[in-house]
C-alpha cells in the first residue's frame, strides 16, 4: 500500500504509483473527497465532480483510501 508523510507544513507527496493511476501531472488539483467519517479517498480535481456520483461504497474502497 502506498504510504506518505505529513510535513511540518503539513505538505504531503503523492508516491508515484499513486499520480499514475490518478493521471497527475504537474500542476494538476487533487480533491479529497470524504468516504465515511475520517476515510478520505484522493481524486483528480479535474475529474472530482464526475466521479463522486459513481464513488464506490466505503466497504469497497481498499489502497484508495487514506
Amino acid at each position: 500500500m502506498p504510504t506518505a508523510m505529513v510535513t511540518f507544513n503539513g505538505r504531503i507527496t503523492l508516491p508515484t504509483q499513486v499520480r499514475k493511476q490518478l493521471g497527475l501531472k504537474t500542476g494538476d488539483s487533487v480533491d479529497f473527497v470524504e468516504v465515511e467519517k475520517g476515510r478520505f479517498a484522493i481524486v483528480h480535481g479535474s475529474e472530482s465532480n464526475l466521479h463522486l456520483e459513481r464513488m464506490p461504497a466505503p466497504e469497497e474502497v481498499s489502497e484508495a483510501v487514506v
